[in-house]
């Protein structure tokens, strides 16, 4: 209650404080619009600052007088000197003018990946560290679902899983720190599990992009980027906040600091606790055991040099979600308001990750090198606090290699080795077993070149994996328990391979400054994950049996995208399509038949060919030369279903379309006004075992303000999510085939002071 009422005293009193210090404010731009992330420093000293998305920056100096120089990839240096009044912003245009040569270099935007601002790849780029961002409930994937083309399908706000045109769970590979992450992608009641904390933005790849990544990503990628503003500055920089959801009662108290010394070395460290109760819905109903925990702990330390940086960082995080009953609406386990104590039935999860990450830059080449290792313990606790239902613990070891080089004859050659092994073990105590205990390798080789002619940039490539999968239920558990392979081999084991070459071509054509096409396309295969090839048991907190099969092929995808953009000053227009062919779909079906000796229903997995296509749009429109105001209109279509029989998939969200405008007035650029419609039209062609979900509108608005102060900036943000209290149900929750509605209306409020 503090913390809210401090808030509300900031944010309804931005004239009470007196800033006696200079503040330089500004926009920059090009001629085609704004330049985003550019780096704006001041000369001869370590004050400096990044632009955001929309161009937009502002920092402090203790300078009167001072000069003001502007760095962005692909642009001339621009330089300006400023002389401040004291107690009165400067507020300044810059516009920069692209280097000659900008249409001659590999402009690189991501050192981890390789990808570049001319990757005929559909990527969007997603920020993390607006004010606004960081009271979203569902972390990350919460953020993500309001892109178009990217849905989530949830079991409640705490547990949100990313889907990506259509496709989702182990075919959406995620880079955290640089590692793969393998935590049980494949479960519909596992979540991705990250939140915001340290995160400073996500780069998602729509479609196959397997020649970087590996086997999984035919649905997609999530590269997510730490927060490093600690590297650009002599001084220590961090911040601390507290946010809050009324929907759940839900806080989150957070902090970060870091410091990067003279001699290049680096420091910094981030930690975060959220809390929340039970969601009410859009009728005010409280949907019991929704309530959820976090405790993140992240360290980071490293060398940071002109030519050479090296990282080590380690990831703690320990989440409690509780497990909404399907028979929530007729009996409720809904208690007090307030009330956070976890209930049966409950997951409880534990992550620790570690991992070191080297770059190299030389003139002519680039070498990377990652080594990481991740343990996560999952356990499932039903019918007594003291007993584990479920419980998977998995030890994941990846490494990866790449050399980059950059001839003058502008064809870029990149190399790159992959590896990984996964264990996968069964808690000895746990009560019920779905999987049996496994060791997973992989290893793969690839091939990528980009070569630039005139204004076309081609780009493509080669990669060849190779996995191994061996089952395991020769542990005394496994015996007591009964737990049988398939063909019930006598040694108790069961081997499989995968293997395949998978590929990518494309090419992106710039017109002018203003026009760019890009066409690509890409196949890549996923291999079967250890639910559909191996389950045989009942999954705890449903009323499944679960039944995989080690027959399966490996899915192979073959992805055609177009995509073209426009661009000038006052308008942006981005519109894609795309078609996703692939062999051998694995798909999760109720058979109809309940086990006798339990009555639990039978589901299983089924392999068919499939087909998906769609198309997005997003058009921005910037009405008013001199004033910061900005409409977006947004449209995401996807379709799904089988060739043979003609069937829909099921998760396929329904049709989305968005309305929003953001405004900053003239009088104040630090503060900027928010409101949106999201309209999702009724999804009429459910798949196997779902049905229609009507359509619903949902509006949205809020503030922001930023208050600068001699030693740092205090950010606040009002957001009101779900204005008018629509009851309703998305197609991806999970919750739908039991009537249980999503959140009603929610008044986030966050608070951030960064110095």
């Amino acid at each position: 209650m503090r913390a809210l009422l401090l808030f509300t005293i900031l944010f309804t009193s931005p004239f009470i404080f007196c800033q006696e210090h200079y503040i330089l404010e500004g926009k920059i731009s090009d001629i085609n619009g704004p330049v985003p992330f550019a780096t704006v420093l001041i000369k001869n000293t370590s004050e400096g600052t990044q632009a955001d998305e929309n161009g937009y920056f502002k920092l402090n100096t203790s300078l009167k007088t001072a000069t003001v120089e502007v760095q962005a990839m692909g642009y001339l240096p621009f330089s300006k000197k400023v002389s401040f009044e004291k107690n009165k912003p400067i507020y300044i245009e810059i516009y920069l003018q692209a280097a000659p040569e900008e249409l001659n270099a590999v402009l690189i935007i991501d050192k981890q990946s390789g990808l570049t601002r001319r990757t005929p790849y559909a990527l969007t780029h997603v920020e993390m560290q607006h004010i606004s961002q960081s009271s979203n409930p569902g972390g990350i994937a919460g953020v993500l679902k309001e892109q178009p083309g990217i849905s989530g399908a949830e079991l409640g706000p705490g547990i949100v899983k990313p889907f990506i045109r259509g496709l989702g769970f182990s075919r959406v590979v995620t880079l955290y720190q640089n590692n793969k992450l393998e935590n049980h992608a494949w479960g519909q009641d596992h979540g991705l599990g990250l939140n915001s904390l340290g995160i400073k933005s996500v780069d998602v790849i729509k479609g196959p992009a397997s020649i970087l990544y590996g086997s999984g990503a035919i649905g997609g990628v999530l590269i997510v980027k730490d927060n490093e503003s600690y590297l650009t500055s002599e001084k220590s920089t961090g911040n601390i906040g507290v946010t809050f959801n009324s929907t759940s009662n839900g806080f989150r108290n957070y902090g970060s600091l870091g410091k990067k010394f003279q001699n290049n070395l680096f420091f910094a460290i981030d930690a975060a606790y959220e809390n929340h109760a039970d969601y009410k819905n859009g009728e005010n109903r409280i949907i019991g055991n929704s309530r959820f925990n976090y405790n993140t702990l992240r360290l980071h330390t490293g060398i940071d040099k002109k030519n050479y940086k090296n990282k080590l960082s380690f990831t703690y995080q320990k989440q409690n979600l509780g497990i909404i009953d399907d028979n929530e609406l007729e009996e409720t386990l809904a208690t007090s308001r307030n009330d956070r104590k976890m209930q049966l039935p409950f997951q409880e999860v534990s992550d620790y990750l570690i991992s070191f990450s080297e770059e190299r830059f030389r003139e002519s080449f680039q070498t990377f090198f990652h080594l990481s290792h991740h343990f996560n313990d999952r356990n499932e606790i039903e019918e007594d606090f003291n007993e584990i239902d479920l419980g998977i613990k998995q030890n994941h070891t990846f490494l990866t290699g790449r050399i980059s080089l950059f001839p003058e004859s502008d064809f870029t050659h990149t190399f790159g080795v992959q590896a990984s092994l996964i264990n996968t073990k069964n808690t000895e105590e746990a009560k019920e077993i779905l999987i049996p205990d496994a060791r997973t390798k992989d290893i793969g080789v690839y091939y990528l070149g980009s070569k630039l002619l005139d204004k076309f940039y081609f780009q493509g490539g080669l990669r060849f994996d190779y996995r191994n999968v061996e089952a395991l239920a020769n542990s005394q558990a496994l015996i007591d328990y009964g737990f049988i392979l398939p063909g019930n081999p006598e040694s108790r084991k069961l081997s499989t391979n995968f293997s395949g070459f998978t590929g990518s071509l494309g090419v992106s054509y710039r017109f002018n400054t203003k026009n760019q096409i890009k066409l690509n396309t890409s196949t890549g295969f996923r291999a079967p994950d250890l639910a559909e090839l191996f389950s045989n048991g009942p999954h705890p907190g449903t009323s499944r049996f679960e039944v995989g099969n080690a027959n399966f092929k490996r899915e192979q995808s073959l992805q055609t995208d177009l995509t073209y953009t426009f661009t000038r000053s006052s308008f942006d227009l981005g519109a894609s399509i795309y078609v996703n062919d692939i062999s051998n779909y694995i798909f999760f079906i109720n058979t109809g038949e309940i086990r006798p000796e339990d009555s639990l229903e039978i589901w299983a997995f089924q392999q068919e060919n499939a087909l998906l296509y769609g198309t997005e749009w997003e058009v921005k429109y910037r009405p008013l030369e001199n004033s910061d105001l900005q409409l977006r209109a947004t449209a995401a279509l996807v379709r799904g279903e089988l060739k043979d029989p003609k069937e829909n998939l099921t998760f396929i969200p329904a049709d989305q379309y968005g309305f929003d405008l953001s405004y900053k007035p003239y009088f104040s650029k630090r503060t900027h006004f928010t409101a949106a419609i999201s309209h999702t039209a009724k999804q009429n062609r459910p798949g196997f075992n779902e049905m229609s979900t009507p359509a619903f509108t949902l509006v949205h608005t809020g503030i922001s303000h930023d208050f600068i102060f001699e030693k740092g900036t205090l950010s606040t943000s009002l957001q009101l999510r779900n204005l008018f209290n629509k009851n309703y149900v998305d197609h991806l929750s999970i919750l739908r085939a039991f009537e249980i509605t999503n959140p009603g209306r929610n008044l986030q409020l966050a608070v951030r002071y960064e110095f």
